[in-house]
């Protein structure tokens, strides 16, 4: 949820991403709000954090009570959880076509270059493949059946699907040479966590594995674990945290075993304080991500 969406719904007047500090008895605004991060820190009493903790200080409630009332509020604060930099639907209804790419995704394929990606870069077991619902495109593709080319071919086609299996949106990995963007999410999509339906499958006294990102998540569940993926603290959805603080079934324990770099302890500590039960694993020297531990076979952990 944006950091000035519930800032505003919490009734401080932002302007030029600064208000007065709630916090303390502020008489010029030095409560700034960080975007990119998700985040508020106020310069002059060093209260910082991000969208759950203001709400908990702000109300001065608890961390589930701070959840429930974002979900709660959500539908006034606009639901504008989406990705940026994907304008392609020429003044059409803001919203995602999710008809249209139920028929993009009904006839799935794997193409030459998704093969490659898959099975021999990254090792992922086919079965994988098929739970994930995972396609690809040899040719640009319209994400709107109105719309111009916006899939670059050639992209791997990532389904994002709730708990129930009902399609969220689309994300293309782009797996050309040209300079073009990586990944490629329709416009106002609301994804959240990846691999949603695995929680259907839980059992008491599993485990789920968090990974950061789809070909971790992929990773994870060749080695025989079942597992999500949360690319960032700000991907994740308060829906999600109400899954997994409360919605799991007993004995399901949360593991994740960090990125070896900055950024992945930064995200396992942010996960950390939404869900403390979760138990940290640390990754073999030498290797970057589970990716590169499960394609190297790298049996030690």
């Amino acid at each position: 949820m944006p950091i000035e969406t519930v800032a505003d719904n919490l009734g401080l007047k932002i302007v030029r991403h600064a208000a007065l500090c709630p916090f303390h008895d502020d008489k010029h605004p030095s409560l700034h709000f960080n975007l990119k991060k998700n985040r508020y820190k106020c310069f002059a009493c060093g209260e910082s954090g991000d969208v759950i903790d203001l709400v908990m200080k702000y109300n001065n409630i608890g961390f589930m009570d701070a959840v429930n009332w974002i979900g709660n509020n959500e539908v006034n604060m606009g639901r504008d959880n989406h990705h940026e930099g994907n304008d392609y639907n020429d003044g059409h209804e803001d919203v995602v076509d999710i008809e249209y790419l139920e028929v993009l995704m009904k006839d799935r394929s794997i193409n030459e270059e998704a093969a490659r990606f898959l099975f021999e870069e990254r090792k992922i077991e086919k079965w994988v493949v098929e739970w994930c619902g995972l396609s690809s495109v040899s040719v640009d593709t319209p994400c709107w059946r109105w719309g111009k080319a916006f899939y670059d071919a050639p992209s791997l086609l990532i389904p994002y699907r709730d708990v129930d299996g009902k399609l969220l949106s689309v994300q293309g990995r782009y797996l050309g040479k040209e300079n073009k963007p990586r990944f490629r999410f329709p416009k106002r999509s609301m994804t959240g966590m990846y691999n949603k339906p695995v929680i259907a499958s839980l059992k008491e006294g599993d485990e789920l594995w968090i990974t950061e990102g789809p070909s971790d998540c992929w990773a994870m569940m060749s080695a025989g674990r079942k597992a999500v993926a949360i690319p960032s603290a700000n991907s994740l959805a308060m829906g999600d945290i109400r899954l997994l603080t409360g919605g799991l079934p007993k004995g399901v324990t949360l593991h994740m075993a960090p990125d070896n770099d900055s950024p992945g302890m930064e995200l396992f500590q942010t996960l950390k304080r939404h869900f403390p039960e979760l138990r940290g694993h640390v990754l073999p020297d030498g290797v970057k991500d589970f990716g590169e531990v499960w394609k190297r076979d790298v049996r030690s952990f």
